[in-house]
């Protein structure tokens, strides 16, 4: 569903790139229907010699809105941070799930799409903060849910998100990258693998992949994250980070 007004500045916002030009991409923001501009400076840390090498027309990328000016949206991509990436995009897939989930419970009430959005979709956003929250709270607390939305809907939501999302489990991976220059290098990186209670894969010198799963999204991911931490620490010049 589309938001409504306009994003605020410093707002991350999900954009797929509609034209690429010598100095500057626009985008499509795709919660708003609305359109920005990337700057060349503004796509990447480094110096972009080609903003083609970067960016091609049809890609999804997050973006930051640095600013307002008229009626143009001015993006940024290169003051979004890895976290806040991956962040925004588990949220942006959620949010796009629920607006399914939102739209099965609408053809089983018979409710129009068209209709979908006044009748109950903008109370959800009004209540919850989003349809998501909306989501999890037909879980957690049904009576909250009931109290606050049409009785009819709140029913059917509620036996939509039961039938959906259960006793879902959540998966998460990290990748990581490990080297090291000691003679007894190979035994010291298995000893520091073998050392987490997590599944551990190789993937390819110096790539190792680290995946957990649980029913607590956000407790699974501080695991996974906590024994990425604690094996990089051993190793000068390791890097990690969370796999889609």
């Amino acid at each position: 569903m589309i938001k409504g007004g306009r994003p605020e500045k410093g707002e991350l916002v999900i954009c797929r790139i509609t034209r690429i030009h010598p100095n500057s991409a626009e985008a499509e923001l795709i919660e708003y229907g609305l359109h920005g501009m990337i700057h060349v400076s503004e796509v990447a840390r480094r110096w972009v010699r080609s903003i083609k090498e970067f960016l091609r027309e049809g890609e999804w990328v997050v973006c930051r809105v640095i600013g307002l000016e008229d009626s143009t949206i001015l993006l940024s991509i290169k003051r979004v941070s890895k976290d806040e990436k991956t962040k925004k995009l588990n949220e942006f897939k959620r949010e796009r799930r629920a607006e399914k989930l939102l739209e099965i419970a609408a053809r089983e009430l018979k409710v129009k799409p068209e209709k979908i959005w006044g009748e109950i979709g903008e109370g959800l956003i009004e209540n919850f903060g989003s349809l998501r929250k909306a989501f999890e709270i037909a879980l957690k607390n049904p009576e909250l849910l009931k109290s606050r939305i049409n009785p009819k809907w709140a029913e059917k939501l509620i036996e939509v998100a039961r039938r959906s999302y259960g006793e879902k489990e959540y998966e998460v991976k990290v990748r990581i990258s490990l080297r090291s220059f000691e003679p007894d290098g190979v035994e010291r990186i298995k000893q520091a693998l073998s050392a987490v209670k997590l599944d551990v894969r190789y993937l390819s010198a110096p790539y190792y992949l680290l995946e957990a799963r649980g029913k607590d999204y956000r407790q699974v991911r501080k695991e996974v994250e906590a024994a990425a931490r604690q094996i990089a620490e051993k190793f000068p010049g390791a890097s990690w980070e969370i796999v889609e």
